[in-house]
């Protein structure tokens, strides 16, 4: 429920310990290694540097092995499936393997190499091939289509008006015979035998017919025959193709080996990348970092067990120092973590709004979604997912809708909503009976979010030590927006509530100018910002919008329904429509319900009070891709 404080490492230590220690600090996954300044003379070690081009270069190719052998995965992970783990054992055994491994990829890597070899082969056989076709009724020889001391026989293809161009002035020539060749698609094949006196004139004849020769070299017998050695070509590829498929089908039972020592080799490449940001001489080493304070004692004592002769100092960030934001929330709350840093990362000295703006979240999705009979689904699909996946990853996304649908749940009763259903009697209202009750009830539940921004404004200035601003800034809007909504109830308290709260934004909103005009002048333009605040209260309309468009969309696909039902095909056919309709109408709705409530939390809620500019806290650790790495001494 708070951004938790940073404390600066600083470790001073031999460098025969180097590795162990950034080893330990992986497995603690704490410590945010920053790289030294650029004006510090800082040589990296060569061996440290060769070896993160090796291991950046052996997992590049350990990826690409595993995309291919992806496929032919008997065991292929799904998208619900829970990732395998290894400990010290498994991991001393795949690098007991590495080599092996590195001979599959090996193999791997040639076998992708003979498949492009293949694939040019193939390209060059079927542009033969569409050389060849139009020629297949051709029964001359195509070693027979050349020049001798006196005469030339040649192939040439046309479009069809130059066919009776070139028929006819070949008629006019001496010495000169054109015979058509069946078989042309587009154009004319045409087969010319001539004396070479004639060889001038029979081209300029070609030209004008639009003529083009064809050559045939280094092949012989037809085309026909041509042709049959080619196809004969392309299935011998085929399969030699067809047996590589096959090998590397039985490569994939080495699948499992190759993504844990991929992982391993990961978590390696980190760590000496994390040694390439200390600064470095010829028996020592400098090493930065951040950690959070609450795991200070953890480090320090894991740090004095390896490396006993070392410097150690942890202290506050200097003055104009900038930690990493480590968001810290109780478990229920660390999913909603990923909606605050879709829109940005705090600053680390600002406020983390997740516990509070989770409640808000939730009750806007259920009020948007508003169906029970979807909550119900909703929820315990997504509670599936969450146990299933223990948490991890998508299981943090399916938390938050688990709880979105629990929300759906509480609001689809109380508007009276299963599925579409008229006549289900709410514990509320109707929507579509009630609109403006509908209207007061998510404009009172904006105007509450809001004021809980500006409470939120208000408690970070007392927490600075700034009370009097956040009874200037934020209190003078609070009198303001309470009077005018008092209007309506009583004129001469909302009067009063109003006018304080106005001349509270017009002396006060620009108190840091020391012109009193101009001070003025500042507040009356702070006092138009009434209007941005009426803006954003009407913003809570979409919450009736929404929810309006659920029942509406879900009882169109109920009366379509109902005029299918009666005859056996025409039953199953509404039957359909309901399964189909309203699962489209639960997807496209959750999915618009998140996206605008979380809308609502990032313009109309942290516009009140949020400070951006803080970066994610990136701890060294073991961040495995395929396998989560247990180990103790890995």
């Amino acid at each position: 429920m708070a951004i938790a404080e940073m404390k600066k490492l600083t470790l001073l230590g031999l460098n025969r310990d180097k590795h162990r220690l950034l080893k330990a600090l992986q497995r603690l996954s704490c410590v945010e290694i920053v790289a030294q300044d650029a004006a510090e003379e800082r040589p990296a070690p060569e061996l440290e540097e060769r070896r993160a081009q090796e291991l950046s270069q052996r997992i590049a190719r350990l990826d690409l092995a595993i995309s291919r052998l992806a496929a032919f995965d008997s065991n292929k992970p799904g998208l619900l499936s829970v990732r395998p783990e290894a400990g010290d054992d498994q991991v001393a055994a795949a690098l007991g393997a590495a080599g092996e491994v590195m001979e599959v990829v090996d193999r791997l890597e040639e076998i992708e190499r003979t498949r492009g070899e293949l694939r040019a082969r193939e390209a060059r056989e079927k542009a033969l091939l569409a050389q060849l076709t139009p020629w297949e009724a051709l029964d001359l020889p195509l070693e027979e289509t050349r020049e001798t001391r006196s005469a030339e026989v040649l192939l040439a293809t046309m479009p069809l008006r130059g066919w009776p161009v070139l028929e006819q002035g070949c008629a006019r020539l001496n010495a000169v015979c054109v015979q058509q060749v069946p078989g042309g698609r587009e154009g004319v094949n045409a087969l010319i035998a001539l004396h070479k006196s004639e060889a001038e004139a029979l081209g300029a004849l070609m030209r004008e017919a639009g003529a083009a020769r064809v050559y045939f070299e280094g092949l012989t017998g037809t085309a026909a025959l041509a042709i049959d050695q080619a196809n004969g070509r392309l299935a011998r590829l085929d399969e030699v193709r067809a047996q590589l498929t096959e090998e590397v089908r039985k490569l994939g039972e080495h699948l499992p080996r190759m993504r844990l020592l991929r992982d391993i080799e990961a978590a390696e490449r980190d760590r000496v990348v994390g040694a390439l940001k200390c600064a470095n001489t010829q028996s020592a080493f400098l090493l930065t970092g951040w950690l959070p304070a609450n795991r200070q004692q953890a480090v320090e004592a894991e740090i004095k067990k390896i490396a006993p002769i070392c410097e150690l100092t942890l202290e506050d960030p200097a003055e104009g120092e900038q930690p990493p934001t480590f968001l810290v929330n109780k478990s229920y709350v660390r999913p909603f973590e990923s909606i605050v840093k879709m829109f940005s990362m705090p600053d680390p000295n600002g406020f983390d709004p997740t516990f509070i703006m989770m409640p808000f979240w939730v009750c806007f999705f259920g009020m948007m979604v508003s169906d029970a009979a979807y909550g119900i689904i909703l929820g315990v699909a997504a509670s599936y997912i969450y146990v299933k996946l223990r948490g991890r990853g998508i299981g943090q996304m399916a938390f938050i809708l688990a709880l979105g649908g629990l929300s759906t749940v509480f609001w689809g009763a109380m508007y009276g909503g299963w599925f579409s259903i008229e006549g289900i009697p709410a514990l509320l209202l109707v929507p579509m009976e009630d609109p403006i009750g509908m209207l007061a009830l998510c404009m009172g539940l904006g105007a509450l979010h809001l004021f809980t921004g500006l409470g939120v404004a208000a408690y970070m200035n007392i927490r600075r030590g700034k009370p009097l601003d956040a009874l200037l800034d934020q209190g003078s809007w609070m009198m303001l927006l309470i009077g005018l909504a008092l209007l309506a109830v009583s004129k001469s308290l909302g009067m009063v509530l109003s006018i304080a709260g106005a001349a509270g934004i017009v002396l006060f909103a620009r108190r840091d100018k020391p012109n009193f005009f101009k001070r003025i002048l500042g507040g009356l333009g702070a006092l138009y910002g009434v209007s941005g605040y009426l803006s954003d209260l009407l913003s809570y309309a979409r919450l009736f919008g929404m929810g309006l468009a659920t029942g509406v969309i879900g009882m169109v696909f109920n009366t379509l329904a109902g005029m299918m039902w009666g005859s056996p095909a025409g039953s199953a056919a509404a039957i359909l429509i309901l399964v189909v309709g309203h699962t489209f109408n639960l997807f496209i709705n959750a999915l618009g319900a998140y996206v605008h409530s979380c809308r609502l939390q990032f313009i109309e809620f942290f516009g009140k009070f949020y400070e951006m500019g803080g970066r994610d806290f990136s701890p060294l650790a073991v961040n495995g891709r395929y396998v989560d790495i247990r180990g103790e001494e890995f």
